[in-house]
C-alpha cells in the first residue's frame, strides 16, 4: 500500500501543480478579458448612450455586446483547436486513464473556457447598459 502511494506522489504532485496553475492562468485570462471589455466599453459609451437614448432596450445592449464576445469566443476555441493536438504528447504522460483527445473533456474543458469568457463580457456589457444616457450625452 505504502510502495503504490510513493509510486503515484509524484504524478499527484504533477496533477496538483498542474492544476493550479490552470486555475491561475484562467483567473489572468478571465481578468484580461473583462478588461479589454471594459476598456472598449469605455471608449463605446457614447455610441452605447446614443442607442439608448431614443429608448432601446437595456438587454438589447447586453446582448449586442455579448454577442460579439460570443463571437471572438468561438474564434478563439477554434484557433486553440490545434494547439490541443499539438500539446497532447506533453499532456499524454500526466493524464491517466483519459485520452488527451476524449471528446467529453474536450467539451467540458471548452465549455468552462467559454462560460468563463462570456462572464468577463457579461459584467462590462450590464455596466455600460445601466448608464443614464441623458447624462452621458450632455457630458460630452
Amino acid at each position: 500500500d505504502r510502495v503504490v502511494a510513493e509510486s503515484l506522489s509524484q504524478q499527484r504532485l504533477s496533477a496538483v501543480l498542474i492544476g493550479g496553475f490552470s486555475l491561475g492562468a484562467l483567473l489572468l485570462a478571465a481578468m484580461g478579458l473583462f478588461g479589454v471589455v471594459a476598456g472598449s466599453m469605455t471608449r463605446r459609451r457614447h455610441e452605447i448612450a446614443v442607442r439608448l437614448a431614443p429608448g432601446a432596450d437595456h438587454s438589447r445592449v447586453v446582448r449586442l455586446v455579448v454577442g460579439e464576445g460570443a463571437r471572438l469566443i468561438l474564434l478563439g476555441l477554434l484557433l486553440g483547436v490545434p494547439g490541443i493536438y499539438l500539446s497532447a504528447q506533453a499532456l499524454r504522460g500526466l493524464l491517466v486513464g483519459v485520452s488527451p483527445f476524449d471528446p467529453l473533456t474536450l467539451a467540458a474543458v471548452a465549455g468552462g473556457l467559454a462560460l468563463v469568457a462570456l462572464v468577463a463580457c457579461y459584467v462590462p456589457a450590464r455596466r455600460v447598459a445601466a448608464i443614464e444616457p441623458a447624462g452621458l450625452l450632455r457630458q460630452e
